[in-house]
């Protein structure tokens, strides 16, 4: 049996993301609970690609080009390719999140209410589909509930780019680690915005009456150039900055030596500066770090 093009792809990022997935789960298990948000959505856009591309391999070899595809696997293959932004959005904004003396708490809750919308653009997408009156024909044009969704796309990567921009300004408080996330998602960003445009032109490509974007029968070359490749850089880049972060038995190590060098004067006052930032709800000076025991610890602005 002949493979065409579109299959090649396919077969290619089957196999990518059946690697990444088994690395994704293994990050997950060496960053620990509390650490491993970004690689457990990394998992959940792999097997969401896996799922995708057996899908639409099962589809053109039982529908060949020249004849009416299946819409019912057709839509599924369409669906899961939109939604894969939305474990992306979430990896992205749990990396941002884990950067923790550049980000600031008013900042952390907008990451973490950027997940709503998400939420929400995911549901309309699977609740929208592809428009019945296109199915019979090569056009698979998105609903209006589709087109809905891939625009809250839009508006969560404009939120991201901001939250961003204002976190990196502060990269000068930030640890190593802290600045390797920063470089990152600053690095990913490009990418992630040609992923964003390709899903807006699919969504609203009936404005120009042009099929070339279509996820179903639209460019194949388009559609790799614009989103599988750009997926291909995200998650290799998100899956390097796993491998260079410190572990959970590094961490714990650090905290232990950075204990045993303390007399317990200084660790009472860490414990109770702990307690003070958990109840409140006050910002504090950027210059202050709760184990500079050189410095006053409870100096607020």
């Amino acid at each position: 049996m002949t493979v065409h093009y579109g299959g090649v792809i396919n077969i290619i990022t089957l196999i990518y993301f059946f690697f990444t997935t088994i690395l994704a789960i293994w990050l997950v298990y060496r960053q620990g609970l509390g650490h491993n948000y970004p690689w457990v959505w990394l998992t959940i856009l792999s097997l969401c690609r896996l799922v995708q591309v057996s899908i639409d391999l099962a589809a053109t070899a039982m529908y060949p080009p020249e004849t009416v595809a299946d819409s019912s696997l057709q839509t599924g293959v369409a669906i899961l390719t939109e939604i894969g932004l939305t474990p992306l959005f979430m990896s992205t904004a749990s990396l941002l999140n884990a950067t923790k003396r550049p980000k600031g708490r008013r900042m952390q809750w907008i990451l973490i209410l950027l997940h709503v919308p998400l939420v929400v653009s995911l549901i309309l997408i699977v609740a929208g589909g592809i428009d019945p009156h296109s199915r019979e024909g090569p056009t698979f044009a998105a609903t209006d509930t589709t087109k809905a969704g891939v625009s809250l796309y839009c508006a969560c990567f404009v939120i991201l780019v901001w939250a961003t921009i204002v976190i990196a300004s502060r990269v000068y408080l930030a640890t190593p680690a802290e600045a390797k996330i920063l470089t990152t998602v600053v690095l990913s960003l490009p990418f992630f915005l040609v992923n964003v445009v390709y899903m807006m032109c699919f969504a609203f490509e009936s404005l120009w009456g042009s099929q070339r974007f279509n996820v179903i029968s639209g460019s194949v070359t388009l559609q790799l150039c614009m989103q599988v490749i750009m997926e291909y850089i995200i998650v290799g880049l998100y899956l390097a900055l796993g491998f260079e972060l410190p572990d959970k038995a590094s961490r714990f190590a650090q905290r232990a030596v950075a204990l045993s060098e303390m007399d317990p004067d200084q660790v009472t006052e860490l414990f109770i500066w702990k307690l003070y930032e958990i109840f409140s709800g006050r910002h504090y000076s950027n210059k202050l770090h709760p184990t500079d025991m050189n410095k006053p610890l409870l100096r607020l602005r």
